[in-house]
């Protein structure tokens, strides 16, 4: 708000005016009469648990509950609450007052009226709302995931840090993939993927370790952990950031360096892969929502038009040609989906 005034955006009576409409307690009490509450606790299913149940106990029966979760399936946390029915996510996108998406999650029990009032908060904040269903990740944490672990993943196979850094600027996503894992937090990034693992475990389904999880785990045990610490894959002072000049220790460079072209293609159909397969299990309810929120949510290359929109563009048969040739290289992660081959068979492409 400081910063709006400072830029004429805003007045210091605005400002004040805004900031007293806040309450900040610790009480759970004041929640009573709330119409939404929105759980943004630590990405930890029983501290959320611990939460849901706290604030049920004193929000009327009309209320709706909803998690800012990015990565927790919303029917698994829903079975903390007494009231599945007005249970869903909200998930806000970090800096909240820049980005302009929320991905609503709607869980195996959500009511379409739950959906419908979720939706209506959204648009009445201003912000641009998707819906989705259930899925570990959803749709953005999931996707965006794959930028980032494909960034990391280079590294360890000892290609050039800065070179990756530039593929991912040169590929038109806003940050590229080693700050951008900073900035989320390589700790966050370790405990999600920790957490994920112990829920497949107990779900009896397999757990496939992405090769960047290795530098993750490594980098968290000597504490660089990300900019918050002002040290991950960066070093943070008073004069910006640096890449920590040590990784080429840690990871020592291959001989051969790829071509750019190569580290490009890899960024984008790492990305435009899992979109697509997204689209196949039914996460993704529309082709619009999976383009809209590829953008919005975590800035897939705006001039591409969206994750499915870069399938489209390109074709499916080539797309599909040039995923299998990547798939050769570095592993099944690039097998296109199963819903790309059928479009590049058919002739067909992403169109709701």
């Amino acid at each position: 708000l400081d910063k709006a005034v400072k830029k004429g955006r805003s007045t210091p009576e605005k400002r004040d005016a805004l900031l007293a409409r806040i309450t900040p307690t610790t009480d759970y009490a004041a929640l009573a009469g709330c119409d939404l509450v929105i759980e943004a606790v630590f990405e930890d299913r029983a501290v959320k648990a611990d939460v849901t149940a706290k604030a049920e106990a004193v929000i009327g029966e009309g209320a709706v509950f909803a998690s800012n979760t990015s990565t927790l399936p919303i029917t698994g946390l829903a079975q903390a609450s007494r009231r599945p029915a007005s249970f869903l996510g909200l998930h806000f996108f970090s800096p909240v007052d820049k980005m302009p998406l929320v991905e609503i999650i709607v869980g195996k029990e959500t009511s379409d009226e739950t959906l419908a009032r979720g939706f209506d908060y959204v648009l009445q904040i201003g912000k641009t709302p998707i819906v989705v269903n259930d899925s570990r990740g959803f749709y953005t944490s999931r996707v965006f995931g794959t930028y980032v672990m494909e960034g990391i993943a280079m590294l360890k196979e000892g290609v050039h840090p800065r070179s990756i850094e530039v593929a991912g600027l040169q590929a038109g996503m806003p940050m590229p993939p080693l700050a951008l894992q900073d900035e989320v937090s390589l700790s966050l990034g370790l405990h999600v993927a920790e957490q994920t693992k112990k829920d497949l475990a107990a779900e009896g389904k397999p757990w496939t370790e992405h090769p960047g999880m290795s530098v993750v785990r490594q980098l968290c045990e000597i504490g660089r952990i990300g900019k918050k610490a002002g040290k991950g894959f960066y070093d943070y002072d008073d004069d910006g950031k640096r890449l920590w000049p040590e990784l080429t220790t840690l990871y020592p460079l291959a001989a051969e360096q790829p071509p750019q072209r190569e580290l490009i293609d890899r960024l984008m159909f790492a990305q435009a892969n899992e979109a697509a397969r997204c689209f196949e299990e039914g996460v993704l309810r529309s082709v619009a929502d999976g383009n809209i929120g590829s953008i919005f949510g975590w800035g897939f290359a705006p001039f591409q038009g969206g994750a499915l929109q870069f399938v489209n563009a390109m074709g499916a048969p080539a797309f599909v040609a040039r995923a299998r040739e990547l798939a050769a290289k570095y592993g099944p992660r690039f097998e296109p989906a199963a819903v790309v081959v059928k479009l590049a068979e058919s002739g067909g492409r992403f169109e709701d």
